[in-house]
């Protein structure tokens, strides 16, 4: 989670709102506290020939094999830094999941209002039992349209409250969702994840890139894209990476992918069937590296028939988000 805001809902005219508050200054105690902790933790982590400190990482992995198969952690390695990882366990998840559809609905979003309510409408049907949904929609606040709930029949209603309005402050929603889903790992559900239908732009936020990125991995959540045109046309925007590319970071850096905006139904598909059968836990503990910097992270499949994908990176412990 960004420590530079935390997310809230609140009620404001009958509607919810995932609203973004700083830190106040009672809570800078407590993170001067877990500063020194990590520091500890990272000094014991470097001592030679010691395991004092070290802690298992669970990563998500969408692993696709050939038809009718599971993946092993037998058919791939693990590396973090560059060093090779052992695998201590793999193993798919079919529990059901939590979702957050985060649609952007800025008045110059070049999508139509008709074609953005079928593609939520394509996203939403394929709910599956056991899963979960939260609609959020965005301009320079962060909407809830239909909380969290397993019921279908809500959630249906949720495109036709679609109104396009303003300017988008992607960051800050991406945060403010970010917040709200690492809530449910505390109810033990770990396949958490944003379907985002956005062009990638972000007008005003206050959330950095960077920041809004460091949330999603830090909350183990995974981002997919219906991406819609770039109503920028490949400008340069100061401060932020351009729309398409942002999508290419926030994808790549958690595990996720992205899909034209005209194949939604098809990617609607494809992502259920991800949170269905291709979900799996990875754990391992890092070892021959420092935990403390930022690191990449690859799998390497040992054949050309199995695809695999987690996030890009665990972020830097030390972060300071002002």
């Amino acid at each position: 989670m960004c420590n530079s805001v935390v997310a809230i809902k609140f009620t404001q005219n009958d509607r919810s709102v995932l609203a973004l508050i700083p830190p106040v200054a009672l809570r800078l105690a407590p993170a001067i506290v877990a500063l020194a902790l990590v520091v500890i933790s990272g000094f014991a982590q470097s001592g030679k020939g010691t395991s004092a400190g070290r802690r298992s990482v669970t990563l998500n992995v969408i692993a696709r094999g050939p038809e009718g198969r599971q993946v092993t952690k037998e058919d791939f390695d693990l590396y973090d830094s560059g060093t090779p990882q052992e695998i201590e366990s793999f193993s798919r998840l079919d529990s059901g999941s939590r979702l957050v559809l985060l649609v952007d609905n800025s008045a110059n979003l070049k999508a139509e209002g008709s074609a953005l309510q079928k593609a939520m409408e394509a996203i939403i049907n394929e709910l599956y039992q056991d899963d979960q949904m939260m609609v959020v929609c965005y301009n320079e606040s962060a909407e809830i349209i239909e909380d969290m709930t397993p019921d279908l029949a809500k959630l249906q209603t949720a495109p036709a409250k679609l109104t396009r309005k303003g300017f988008p402050s992607l960051f800050d929603a991406l945060v403010a969702v970010a917040d709200s889903l690492s809530g449910q790992a505390n109810t033990g559900v770990e396949k958490r994840a944003i379907v985002l239908i956005s062009d990638g732009y972000d007008s005003e936020s206050k959330t950095k890139f960077d920041d809004a990125l460091r949330s999603l991995q830090e909350g183990n959540i995974v981002l997919y894209a219906i991406q819609t045109p770039d109503r920028t046309r490949g400008a340069l925007l100061r401060d932020k990476p351009k729309p398409p590319a942002a999508l290419e970071h926030l994808t790549v850096g958690t595990g996720g992918a992205i899909y034209p905006f005209e194949k939604f139904a098809e990617a609607a598909k494809i992502i259920a069937d991800d949170l269905r059968k291709n979900w799996y836990r990875l754990v391992y503990t890092p070892s021959g590296i420092s935990t403390l910097n930022m690191r990449r992270l690859l799998l390497m499949a040992h054949s050309k028939d199995i695809e695999l994908r987690t996030k890009g990176s665990h972020p830097s412990k030390y972060h300071n988000p002002y």
